[in-house]
Parts: structure tokens; C-alpha cells; sequence
């Protein structure tokens, strides 16, 4: 009997073919299987980050390699090439970084692809290397200043139109245009990956025009109207009083505001403090007898035991109340020219005890000058100064003699005598006051105060010293003293029948000296000069507490040939 072998038959041999490649699969995603199982949150094996194996890391491991290179990529030099011309620095003073959240994250992401398909890119993975780029942010706030710096004077600065404002007119200076490497386009150009960490990086970048945010013709429509609404005079209304300011005072306080968030264009706006200040000393007419400026009380000192004491003026009602500044600014911005402020009533003792505060406690400056006694000059040197003794200029203001004191008139206790007008000897009421102007001239001199407006006589009078002094006549020659520091400064006169001296109190805040003096064609004057006329220039150094120096100077010019006394 034959025995015969299991053939299969043909049906059982292509189950067989067809059973081969599902095992293989089958084979193959157990292996991605227990290979992912295996890796846990690990980065995927074969992976690099701009060239360095991160593979197989947890996720600790690839922060820190992430941060190591975020930390070797801050020193990458960066060319920026613009034309011929190349800027370089590092990455890090560009704020070129690393995104190193991005970059982890993008290291630890595995196969996201189609499930049945991973697990033969999983069997390619393991020949095959996964090459990641290393991503990169700017900041841009680093950036702009280092590309400030890095242009240095190649850059040219877009100027804005700007306003101009004096009392004589507020105009629009034009702008210009600027070129620089805007931070935009740099940051544009810079790339927002790497392949490499320590490879140079070289871009093209390009100046642009940068044009100002304010155009000239807005600009120049606010000048116009800050113009036009100042014209003629503001007047401030207030509880019955009415005051007029020429509208030429306020022009200096206009500002222009530039267009910025919730303002799409550019507008007006006026200097508080400068309009503060203005309604100080122009609503209430200055320092006046009876009070004006920031003293309306018309609060005045004495010296008492050498104590300087101040005494009490009057309640006065006084244009403005604290609200004023505001509602000015309002009014001029909206075009009006009458404007209704609130009044202040400020009381006598407010008035002493605001003076109490200013440091009036020294002699700060100081000048005695001789004339012969028991003429009819001699009286009005005493009037004027019976009606300055004592006088407050507080801090930041001007004092006129010639608005304090008035035209001088026999009513107001003045007499006739000699005096000097367009050259010539006659006689005026109020003659031999410019004795007085001198005097207090020499002190301000030398007690380093401000002399805005001061003439000196056109002949040269042998009592005074030579090139500074001063003379008066109402109302257009005047000599005015500006209070130029933080403190009081009280007017002090006293006389003797040939003699008159002024002081001045405050705190010490400079000290002046003559420190030269030439004459019209260059050479040295004084006592020795041959020459007692012609063009004086004298220098004074003023030396402040701070230590501080400046130099001003003063001038006079004296008749060669001097009429007959």
C-alpha cells in the first residue's frame, strides 16, 4: 500500500502568500508599538535640532539642550547689509532669540500623520535622520535702539513740524523727512529660523524715508488760529472786575499736541504754568502801591532791630481764583476773547503769612551814593524813596519804578528841579530821581538780580559810577528789577541830607562783580581814562550759591560834547 505526503493544495498555499504580509504588518506595528510605549514623552529618535541630537531625550533633557542653544545663539553675529555698507552685531543685541517653547514643543511632537501610516515612517525614522530648524522671535523693543545705535549719524531723524510762539507771532516751523533702517523692515527681513546655532547670519536690509506724523499744513492751521485769537486783547471777567491783557502775552504759553491715541490729528494746548504766571502779574497789574501781581494784599516789610518784619496791607478781591489758568486755556482754544474766570478774596493776614515764607532774612545787595544837600533835588530822592520802602518783589517778578511809583506830581508830594531830557538841562517836576534809580541799579548790580530795562544818562555826571547807573522819565525811560530767585526781595532805601542808600533783602542767591570795562574803541576806561564819554561797555560776573558763574554785560553812551550846565 502507497503512503502519501501532505501536499497542501492550491487554496491552502495562497492563504499562506496572503497571510505572510499581515504578519509582517502585524510584526511591524507591535514594533512601533512597543517602541512608542517604550519612549514615553521622549523625543522621537534620530532628531536633531539645528543640527544637534535631541533624540530619545525627555523633556527635561530637551529644555535643556533647547536653552543651551538659545544661550550659544545670543553671540551668532548678525550682518545687516544695507548697499556696500555692513552693520554687525550679535543676535542677542538685536533681540533675535530662540523661541525655545516653540522649539521644544516642535522636538517632542512625533508622527501626527495618518495612524496606519505611522508606523512605517516609524521603521524609516530609524535610518533616517529628522533634521529640525531652530525658530527664532524678535523683540522689537531691543531691536529699534540698537539700530539706533548701530546707524549712529547715517541715520537722519524725521523732525516733526514744531510751533514757534513769541509775543510777536506763533508760526509753524516746517518739518523733514527722515531715512533710517525702520525697525519694522529689519524685523521683517530677519529670518525666523536657523539651521545651524552658531553659523553667521547675513540679511539685506534698506533705509526707508520716514516721514513726520504731523503734516505741515495742520500744523501751520493751528499757528493761524493761536495767531488770529490773539490779536487784540483777552478780557478776564471776573465778579465785577474786568481786566484787560493784551492778547500778544499769551502767545509764548501755546503748545501744539501732537495726534496720539483718541486724537487722529494734532491740536492746541496752552503751558498751565506759563498762563499761571501770566494772570499773576498781568491780571492784577504787577507789583503795585496798593498790591498787585502775587501780592495783592499789597503786603510790605520793615526792619525791625535788623529783623525784616512784614506788615500788613488789605483784603483785597483779586482776579483769579485757582480755576483761572484752566478756564482760560478753554476760552483762547475755543476762540474767545472774553472770558468769565472766578475772583479771589485773599485776606491781609493771608498776605502776611504768605510773605513769612519767602527767606527774606539778609542783606543781599547794598550801594550808597553822596549829593550835595538842601537842594530842591534832594526832597524828591526822599519822596521816591518814602514810597518804595519796604516794597515786595516776590519770586519770578518784575518791579518798574516807573509803574509803582507813576508820573511823579507836585499832588503826589514831588517837586521841580534840574534834570537832563533829550540831552539838554531843565528843570521837571520829580528832577534828581534818577539818583534814586542809580542807587537801586548798584545794588541789583551787585546783588546779582536781573535788570531787564535801565538807560543811563546821555551825560556823563561825575557822582555816579562811571558807566553804571541809570536814569527815569515817565513813562518811557524806567528801570526794572527782575526778582530772578526762589525767594523774596524787599526794597530797603534810607537817606541821609547827602546821601541815599538802597538795600536789598532776600536770601542769598548770587553775588555780582565788575569784573571789565572798555570803552567805545576798545581800550580800558575808569578813573585813569583820558576819555569821560563815548560807547561804556561793563561786564559783570555773577557767581551763584551752586557755584554757578555768568556773565552779562551793560552799556552806556556818553555826549563827547555836553551842553552847558
Amino acid at each position: 500500500m502507497r503512503e502519501h505526503l501532505g501536499v497542501p493544495s492550491p487554496s491552502r498555499r495562497w492563504l499562506l502568500v496572503a497571510a505572510a504580509p499581515v504578519a509582517v504588518l502585524a510584526v511591524l506595528f507591535v514594533a512601533w508599538g512597543v517602541d512608542s510605549a517604550v519612549g514615553g514623552d521622549s523625543a522621537p529618535r534620530n532628531t536633531r535640532v539645528a543640527g544637534n541630537p535631541v533624540g530619545g531625550q525627555s523633556p527635561a533633557q530637551v529644555r535643556e539642550s533647547v536653552a543651551l542653544m538659545a544661550l550659544t545663539f545670543a553671540s551668532t553675529p548678525v550682518e545687516l547689509r544695507n548697499g556696500e555698507e555692513v552693520l554687525t552685531d550679535t543676535a542677542g543685541n538685536l533681540g533675535l532669540a530662540v523661541d525655545q517653547p516653540a522649539a521644544v514643543a516642535a522636538a517632542r511632537t512625533g508622527d501626527q500623520g495618518f495612524v496606519l501610516l505611522r508606523p512605517f515612517r516609524w521603521l524609516g525614522s530609524l535610518v533616517r535622520t529628522r533634521d529640525l530648524p531652530l525658530p527664532l522671535t524678535v523683540d522689537r523693543d531691543t531691536l529699534d535702539p540698537a539700530l539706533a545705535r548701530l546707524e549712529g549719524a547715517r541715520r537722519v531723524l524725521a523732525v516733526e513740524p514744531r510751533l514757534e510762539a513769541t509775543k510777536d507771532a506763533v508760526t509753524m516751523v516746517p518739518g523733514a523727512n527722515g531715512k533710517e533702517l525702520t525697525t519694522d523692515s529689519v524685523a521683517r527681513s530677519l529670518p525666523t529660523s536657523v539651521a545651524r546655532v552658531q553659523r553667521p547670519v547675513a540679511v539685506r536690509v534698506r533705509q526707508e524715508v520716514v516721514r513726520p506724523t504731523m503734516g505741515d499744513a495742520e500744523v501751520a492751521a493751528l499757528a493761524e488760529r493761536a495767531q488770529q485769537v490773539t490779536e487784540g486783547e483777552i478780557t478776564l471777567s471776573a465778579a465785577g472786575l474786568s481786566v484787560k491783557i493784551p492778547g500778544r502775552e499769551f502767545r509764548p504759553a501755546f503748545t501744539l499736541v501732537p495726534a496720539g491715541p483718541g486724537r487722529p490729528q494734532p491740536a492746541l494746548s496752552l503751558d498751565q504754568a506759563k498762563v499761571t504766571r501770566l494772570v499773576q502779574s498781568q491780571a492784577s497789574g504787577g507789583p503795585a502801591r496798593d498790591g498787585g501781581g502775587a501780592n495783592p494784599t499789597g503786603v510790605r516789610f520793615t526792619i525791625q532791630n535788623g529783623v525784616p518784619v512784614p506788615v500788613p496791607g488789605r483784603d483785597a478781591v483779586s482776579c483769579c481764583g485757582p480755576d483761572a489758568p484752566r478756564l482760560i486755556m478753554e476760552g483762547l482754544l475755543e476762540g474767545r476773547t472774553t472770558i468769565e474766570v472766578p475772583a479771589e478774596t485773599v485776606t491781609a493776614a493771608q498776605g502776611v503769612e504768605w510773605a513769612s515764607t519767602l527767606g527774606v532774612k539778609e542783606v543781599v545787595g547794598q550801594f550808597t551814593t553822596q549829593h550835595p544837600a538842601g537842594q530842591p533835588r534832594v526832597r524828591n530822592i526822599h519822596r521816591i524813596a518814602d514810597l518804595t520802602r519796604g516794597v515786595l518783589i516776590p519770586p519770578g517778578e518784575t518791579f518798574s519804578i516807573n509803574k509803582f511809583v507813576g508820573r511823579r506830581t507836585t499832588q503826589d508830594g514831588f517837586v521841580s528841579a534840574p534834570a537832563i531830557a533829550d540831552g539838554q538841562f531843565v528843570d521837571d517836576v520829580g528832577g534828581g530821581v534818577s539818583q534814586f534809580a542809580t542807587t537801586t541799579f548798584n545794588a541789583a548790580f551787585f546783588g546779582g538780580l536781573d535788570i531787564p530795562a535801565y538807560k543811563p544818562h546821555s551825560i556823563y555826571i561825575s557822582r555816579y559810577p562811571f558807566g553804571r547807573e541809570a536814569t527815569l522819565a515817565y513813562p518811557g525811560v524806567d528801570l526794572a528789577i527782575r526778582n530772578n530767585t526762589p525767594y523774596g526781595v524787599v526794597l530797603w532805601p534810607t537817606y541821609t541830607a547827602s546821601s541815599i542808600t538802597v538795600q536789598l533783602w532776600s536770601t542769598r542767591f548770587a553775588t555780582g562783580e565788575q569784573t571789565g570795562q572798555t570803552g567805545g574803541n576798545g581800550t580800558p576806561t575808569g578813573p585813569a581814562a583820558p576819555a569821560r564819554c563815548g560807547r561804556v561797555v561793563t561786564e559783570r560776573t555773577r557767581t551763584f550759591v551752586d557755584g554757578r558763574t555768568a556773565k552779562d554785560r551793560f552799556y552806556a553812551n556818553y555826549n563827547c560834547n555836553p551842553p552847558k550846565s
